[in-house]
């Protein structure tokens, strides 16, 4: 088997001029950083340069160092008149050097190197066993697609044809001698399986005429004068040696079908190209093809004469001449393969100009943009779904009839008796009032400061009259107390809030703590004579909303899938060195995502038809329900509210709770602030006092209070406010603080609403404002029972 000889080069160095273009493109500090990196370039170039064994791990190194090029070819524009760094290498040929200031010489240089090494492998395995032949024909046929890969990329970049191994000739004429070798493995292995002689003379065809395109290629005017002249004596070889196997195996076919003139025609055919073959060996030739070849040439004189003799003695079939011969049908199953994934750790993938990083950020808003829109369509089509089940009464009433309390229900009663329902409400409810008196004991405290203070001040001036100069007290706490009356409005807003939560679980206590109590619920249930199971509409009823939980799971199957998408979709590397347009290429990129987006479109169609068949089919079966289903669906209804309540109280708590420990911090800066005013306030009525009762002129420059001591409320900015809440706290980050002329008053945003009946059947409503809460609302008829909260 022929290998291809690799190109040599001469050691190169990457330092300067890479070190050099960071330094002045980006920074000294970028340029530092990347020592390291472009030191380990500098070996890795120098261990490929000195490689000297065919063996996996130099093909790795190989491709390790090709797939760093990838990168360099990216960032760092190394050419003649940019970043200076020349790169000298021989043909395979003939060694002649060529030397270029281009990567992509470079690149192409290391990439036929790695098809070499693949190559030399393939040719120096054993093929004495099926799976050595398996082998090398998977190494030939990787050769194959190294080379038809290196001719693609050469074509792009001409200044790689100054090497003679470069030429389109020359790597067309690589990829057929591979593609030939790794068909002959195919052929081996077809034979040691014992195949048929007609798929046998199909593959040995198709070797010989890989065999002719190669042998074709060699005797081009751009190759005749440099390759080696062994190669076209082995393509010759073997062209007339697999066509006299065809032949051969296909003229043993023939006897079985009585067509024995045609056979002797074939194999007198095939004795003169297997003896042509035999002439055109070379003294050198390896053994094994000499033995092959030798082997061939009795076995098919033998079998012609046999089959001559048997045709001249008993079968006088007429012997066709070899033009009107139909040829044999060829075979083809060497395929060339792709190139192995580059996947390495990018040494240099910081360095992205920042006109990149704005390219690419625009990208990043367009599928970001893109994805907050499908979770959106996503979420209104779920919640719809979900109102329109709801304003029919379902799951509810179709849970309604099962014999003993529903399954969801059972759920939910889990939950409220292993959270211990009514004692753990009870316990939030005095953790926020606790939390509420401190912080309302703080705010009172920095008040009675700051009037305690006013108070002494306006005694002061009313003591002394003119002689108490200094600045009234209102003038400077006016930040201060317009703070304190914020903070005192806040406090006001969340005691209602606390009491609106107190007075909507007076009224749901009796029900939650039921939630508690299985045995009495099951006590109050009627008992449902009608089964399920006898009403046929319930049967597609629960079919078609098996249908509408799918299709629901489904789209959020998508999502997810939108969002890895979404997360690995990163153009950085095209828009480096861009072939087109950069709008082209945003346009080309976002199309990737039209797969998921048409799923959902035609999710979001099928829902609509399943909910109009769901409403038909629930008004059948509304209209059999008995008076105990009734019955029962009001009770069940009862207790799904009690459990919704619950939960909202919950989430209030909660809410409440991380408002006002998050607002204690901010008064407790408050307080410290109005401390430190007051102390200030309070050294200088004391110096000031002094002065005047020891008769000091207290307008004399030499005796006037120091600055400190005029304006102490100077030294204390008002430069804190109150938190900003979100709904969920575990979230946030401690609040910040920001001067009170820069932010909006704090708002208690934990503010539960009135509990009030859902209408059903209309649009979803809107989100609720975070404000304070309304006053309570008077309570009417709970929403139509939904258990299965668990889906719905």
């Amino acid at each position: 088997m022929l290998s291809i000889e690799r190109k040599r080069t001469e050691k190169v160095d990457f330092s300067k001029p890479l070190t050099k273009y960071i330094k002045e493109q980006f920074s000294k500090a970028e340029s530092d950083q990347h020592e390291t990196q472009i030191a380990t370039l500098n070996g890795l170039r120098e261990d490929v340069r000195n490689l000297q064994e065919r063996t996996e791990t130099s093909k790795e190194m190989v491709w390790k160092y090709y797939s760093i090029l990838s990168s360099l070819e990216l960032r760092f524009p190394i050419s003649e008149n940019n970043v200076r760094i020349s790169f000298p290498w021989t043909d395979s040929y003939r060694q002649r050097k060529s030397t270029l200031y281009s990567i992509y010489f470079e690149r192409a240089s290391v990439l036929f190197n790695y098809g070499s090494i693949v190559s030399q492998i393939a040719s120096s395995t054993n093929r004495s066993n099926i799976e050595g032949v398996k082998k090398a024909c998977n190494q030939f046929q990787l050769a194959a697609g190294v080379f038809n890969k290196l001719r693609e990329y050469a074509s792009l970049h001409p200044e790689c044809s100054t090497s003679a191994d470069f030429s389109s000739e020359s790597l067309q004429a690589l990829v057929t001698i591979m593609l030939a070798q790794a068909q002959e493995c195919i052929y081996e292995k077809a034979s040691m399986d014992n195949l048929s002689d007609s798929i046998l003379s199909k593959l040995a065809a198709q070797v010989a005429e890989y065999y002719d395109t190669f042998n074709q290629f060699l005797n081009s005017n751009s190759l005749k004068s440099i390759v080696d002249r062994n190669w076209s004596i082995t393509a010759t070889v073997k062209s007339y040696l697999y066509k006299a196997i065809s032949l051969y195996c296909h003229a043993k076919g023939l006897e079985q079908v009585s067509q024995f003139g045609e056979q002797v025609s074939r194999l007198m055919i095939a004795v003169d190209n297997i003896n042509q073959s035999k002439v055109n060996l070379a003294k050198t030739a390896p053994i094994e093809l000499k033995e092959i070849v030798e082997r061939y040439v009795v076995s098919i004189t033998r079998y012609c004469e046999s089959a001559k003799k048997d045709n001249d003695t008993i079968y006088h079939d007429t012997i066709p001449p070899a033009h009107k011969l139909t040829p044999i049908e060829k075979k083809p199953l060497a395929k060339a393969l792709p190139l192995p994934e580059i996947s390495f750790v990018d040494p240099f993938n910081s360095l992205v100009p920042f006109s990149v990083k704005e390219d690419s950020a625009y990208y990043n808003d367009q599928k970001e943009t893109l994805l907050r829109k499908e979770l959106d369509n996503i979420e209104f089509h779920n919640q719809s779904a979900k109102a329109s089940l709801l304003s029919m009464g379902l799951p509810g009433s179709i849970e309604a009839l099962d014999v003993g309390v529903p399954v969801a229900l059972k759920e939910k009663m889990n939950v409220v008796t292993n959270e211990q329902g009514v004692s753990n409400i009870t316990r939030l409810l005095e953790n926020i009032q606790q939390l509420s008196d401190e912080d309302s004991a703080i705010c009172l405290s920095a008040g009675n400061l700051l009037k305690k203070e006013e108070d002494e001040d306006n005694l002061m001036r009313a003591t002394y009259g003119a002689q108490w100069h200094r600045t009234p007290s209102y003038t400077l706490t006016a930040n201060l107390t317009q703070d304190y009356a914020k903070y005192t409005s806040h406090l006001q807003h969340s005691t209602k809030s606390d009491s609106f939560i107190r007075k909507k679980f007076e009224d749901h206590k009796n029900s939650i703590q039921e939630l508690e109590n299985q045995t009495e619920i099951i006590a109050l249930l009627p008992t449902n004579n009608l089964p399920s199971g006898k009403i046929a509409e319930i049967a597609s009823l629960t079919v078609l909303m098996n249908d509408l939980d799918a299709l629901m799971a489904n789209r959020e199957s998508i999502a997810e899938k939108l969002k890895n998408l979404c997360k690995k979709d990163d153009i950085t590397l095209k828009l480096l060195s861009p072939q087109k347009d950069k709008s082209l290429i945003y346009a080309e990129e976002i199309q990737k995502y039209e797969p998921l987006q048409m799923s959902l479109n035609e999710s979001f169609l099928k829902q609509q038809k399943l909910i109009e068949d769901i409403r038909k089919e629930n008004e059948k079966f509304t209209s059999q329900k008995s008076k105990q289903g009734n019955q029962r669906e009001e009770i069940l209804q009862k207790y799904a509210n009690a459990y919704k309540v619950y939960n909202e109280l919950k989430a209030n708590l909660d809410e409440g709770t991380q408002f006002y420990l998050n607002f204690q911090e901010i008064l407790n800066k408050f307080l410290n602030r109005c401390k430190d005013f007051t102390t200030g306030r309070e050294n200088e009525k004391i110096e000031l006092k002094r002065q005047i009762e020891a008769g000091v002129n207290p307008h004399s420059p030499l005796t006037s209070p120091s600055p400190s001591l005029q304006s102490p409320i100077n030294n204390y900015p008002n430069q804190f406010s109150s938190p900003q809440y979100h709904t969920s706290p575990n979230q946030q980050q401690p609040p910040q603080y920001v001067p009170s002329s820069q932010q909006q008053p704090p708002q208690y945003s934990y503010n539960p609403q009135p509990y009030q009946p859902q209408q059903f059947g209309g649009p979803l409503p809107p989100p609720q404002s975070f404000t304070a809460p309304p006053p309570p609302q008077s309570f009417t008829a709970p929403p139509p029972y939904n258990s299965n909260n668990k889906h719905y």
